[in-house]
């Protein structure tokens, strides 16, 4: 396995294929999910972020949770709904269970896959319990899964370098394991293409596979390429090398080599690897699944996160281009569930267009929302902030 490492990268990309045709044939799948990004308030800092706004700054709101239930209620034909927000001091505990139930209540049928391991340390440390017991409390509300998110390089001296208020890699881990005790799996991630080292990279591989040897609780892999044009540490790195265009032109050639690497490393133990259109674009991501992807991630409607970083490719695709997308590259696609089963409720235009089950639960359950449930100084700090 180490050989893989030091392979020609045309060698390396077609073990990739090879292994990933062995594992999946010509299959190539896609959820139909959407986020729901409820808060931009963030303390944390993160130098390669453009999404969160230090409070009392312009932006700086959180949403009630009857307008995201609202803006969720746009789209109930997708199966998911991603809800993460940023590191907000002044939501409680209670705005976060409030608003899974909420969300489950109104869209029964939608899997919710929430909060990242920094946003449930953060919900420790506010309600001043251990992880196993708020990771309870999450799935008895309605949590489904958690996104493996805020993982960045697990190694924490660069952790440091890229957001030094970030939670040590250890507890990332803690939180991650105790989920997957708990009945909730997740994803796993990795942020690249910005200040880590090969090695780092190879460490961080090393603990994703070491939780899933012990766990089994990840569903898929997501290799997540850094944009670099709306945030502090993209400015700086560009600035130290060369310019954009060169930071980009690094960016893509450390994609083709980790996406092939993960399915070579890691896809014994974690087979899902999902490429990110969001990232790479939709020719880039037909692109990488001949580097040994095998999942094309979702709809993502109302992506906003990467587009606070000036990510150029769209806040959300529909189904019938993803399909197109998988087809042009020679794949059969196939629409799955969060969990990876066959989806039994096949997408559908006229279920776009029209879904009756989705007005019923609806309307009844906004309107008997109180405009300030979850937490009243919320509400209160967002009006005067509009104001």
């Amino acid at each position: 396995m180490n050989d893989v490492w030091r392979m020609p990268l045309a060698d390396l990309r077609e073990a990739a294929r090879e292994k990933t045709q062995r594992q999946h044939g010509r299959k190539v799948t896609y959820v139909i999910n959407r986020n729901a990004n409820f808060s931009r308030i963030c303390t944390v800092g993160c130098s390669f972020c453009g999404f969160g706004k230090r409070p009392g700054t312009a932006g700086a709101t959180s949403d009630r949770i009857d307008d995201v239930v609202a803006r969720v209620g746009k789209t109930p034909w997708v199966t998911e709904v991603c809800l993460q927000g940023g590191i907000d001091p002044g939501l409680s505990p209670r705005y976060y269970f409030d608003l899974v139930r909420a969300l489950k209540g109104a869209f029964p049928w939608m899997h919710l896959h929430a909060f990242s391991p920094m946003e449930i340390d953060s919900l420790c440390e506010k309600a001043g319990c251990g992880v196993e017991v708020m990771v309870a409390k999450l799935r008895a509300a309605g949590v489904g899964t958690i996104p493996g998110t805020a993982a960045e390089i697990l190694v924490d001296a660069v952790r440091r370098k890229i957001s030094r208020n970030k939670l040590p890699a250890g507890r990332w881990v803690e939180i991650v394991k105790a989920a997957h005790r708990a009945g909730l799996r997740s994803s796993a991630t990795i942020l690249f293409g910005h200040v880590e080292r090969w090695e780092d990279i190879r460490s961080h591989f090393e603990v994703l596979r070491g939780v899933q040897e012990e766990t089994g609780g990840f569903t898929e892999f997501v290799p997540l390429a850094f944009v670099p044009y709306l945030n502090r540490l993209g400015l700086l790195l560009a600035r130290r090398g060369g310019g954009m265009k060169a930071l980009e032109e690094r960016i893509r050639r450390r994609a083709m080599r980790l996406y092939p690497l993960a399915r070579m490393v890691l896809g014994d133990v974690i087979p899902n690897l999902q490429t990110s259109w969001v990232k790479l674009g939709v020719e880039g991501a037909v692109e990488s699944l001949g580097w040994g992807c095998n999942d094309f991630g979702g709809t993502l409607y109302e992506e906003s996160i990467t587009r606070s970083s000036g990510g150029k490719h769209g806040e959300g695709l529909e189904p019938e281009t993803i399909v197109a997308a998988i087809r042009q590259a020679g794949h059969e696609p196939s629409q799955r569930t969060t969990l990876y089963d066959p989806a039994e409720k096949r997408f559908s235009l006229v279920k776009k267009c029209c879904h009756p089950q989705g007005k019923e639960h609806l309307i009844p359950r906004i309107d008997s929302l109180n405009p300030n449930q979850g937490d009243k100084k919320l509400w209160q700090r967002n009006r005067m902030q509009r104001l």
